[in-house]
């Protein structure tokens, strides 16, 4: 299933998944996690690009760029803090 890379753009701004990083930085703002060589977070899903960036690659890659925001997007749905612990079932 093809989904349009704006679309998907567009989730990921809501979600704040774009937060560009400084050449020196290596750790991710969100979860504390090493940054992969790109600057995003292997974690929770941050990206550490600007989104404009993403919107010029998607003319040339839309298939590349959906993937990448599909699995950036489902990482940060799937992100539990360390730290936070479950409820404890009731009896």
């Amino acid at each position: 299933m093809a989904v349009d890379p704006r679309t998907l753009i567009a989730e990921a701004k809501v979600m704040d998944l774009f937060q560009p990083h400084g050449a020196f930085e290596v750790h991710c703002s969100h979860c504390h996690a090493r940054l992969d060589s790109r600057g995003d977070c292997a974690t929770c899903g941050l990206i550490g690009r600007p989104a404009a960036e993403l919107e010029r690659r998607a003319q040339t890659d839309p298939e590349g760029i959906s993937k990448l925001l599909r699995t950036a997007i489902e990482k940060r749905k799937n992100f539990k803090p360390v730290g936070t612990r479950e409820k404890p079932a009731e009896r």
